[in-house]
């Protein structure tokens, strides 16, 4: 216990300021601001924290080619899965019908080891480290592929089960890989800018004369925060809509669908030194009668708690 303490203390000297509120500030903020300035996000910050959600473009959301593979891919693990080949010339394997999110394909992240690399992207990471802090976990990895025909996606938040009002510090991300050109026809998302504030989940039919379309190209990066209010609009143009989802959240938060008892030794070893913690194996809670495995986070005295 002497030593936890002994390592607090150094990692406490590094907080020289103390806010108003005697919070020391986290020492990873010089290096994570470091890390935004190096890979030329200042402005994607800016427009995340007044809009609500920004959207990186192909050239800097990931290396030229990645969306392509990325694509493909998931039209692969889409006909394993169902059989049938995706007909992206006209989407008539996806019409929505009555139906509003598309076909969606859940627990993607072990189909292929291209999602674990989008999930490692150093872009989207940087962005989940601002919003959600540097321990954040994978809570889902979902493919949403789209056809024409059906009705708007309601608005709604990401914070699901958290009730108003929601905490100033945002507790959840999405980090979403358009892999088909996005406008309103072809079924886009949509946003009401600057509902972050809010704090609060929307009413029913509140804000739709606000929804904003997300325009953009193939291979672009849209990154929200769980306050937003967001939805999709219908697709009205032949063909599909095809994107790869990632939330990320706080560790303390539950994710959606369970990695940390599931991913192999095969896995860990496979992938950078990060992916450990966004598998959730830094947290400790979830122990039987072996107890705590990590006493330095277990009996921590709120070391991590703004990171």
């Amino acid at each position: 216990m002497q030593a936890q303490v002994a390592e607090l203390d150094v990692a406490l000297s590094h907080s020289r300021k103390i806010s108003k509120h005697s919070i020391p500030i986290s020492p990873h903020a010089e290096d994570l601001w470091a890390e935004i300035k190096s890979l030329g996000l200042e402005n994607h910050i800016a427009e995340l924290e007044v809009r609500g959600f920004t959207v990186i473009p192909p050239e800097k959301a990931a290396p030229p080619g990645f969306a392509a593979r990325l694509k493909e891919k998931i039209l692969d693990v889409a006909e394993r899965r169902s059989g049938v080949r995706p007909d992206e010339s006209m989407g008539s394997t996806h019409a929505n019908e009555a139906k509003a999110f598309g076909s969606l394909m859940t627990y993607m992240l072990f189909e292929d080891p291209i999602f674990q690399e989008a999930l490692c992207n150093p872009i989207g990471l940087a962005m989940a480290h601002y919003l959600v802090g540097e321990k954040a976990v994978l809570s889902n990895c979902i493919a949403i592929v789209k056809g024409p025909g059906g009705l708007d996606l309601n608005l709604h938040c990401d914070n699901a089960l958290i009730h108003a009002p929601f905490p100033p510090n945002q507790l959840v991300c999405n980090i979403t890989y358009a892999l088909t050109d996005y406008t309103k026809e072809n079924g886009a998302l949509c946003f009401v800018p600057g509902s972050h504030k809010y704090y609060r989940h929307p009413m029913f039919d509140e804000g739709l004369d606000q929804r904003v379309a997300v325009e953009c190209p193939a291979g672009s990066m849209i990154f929200w925060g769980g306050n937003t209010w967001h939805g999709a609009f219908a697709r009205t143009a032949p063909g599909l809509r095809v994107n790869l989802l990632m939330a990320l959240m706080r560790p303390y938060m539950r994710p959606q669908e369970v990695y940390r008892e599931n991913v192999t030794a095969e896995t860990l070893d496979r992938n950078p030194p990060i992916f450990r913690n966004l598998m959730g194996k830094h947290i400790n809670y979830g122990w039987k009668d072996e107890g705590p495995q990590n006493e330095a986070t277990a009996y921590n005295v709120g070391r991590h708690a703004y990171d």
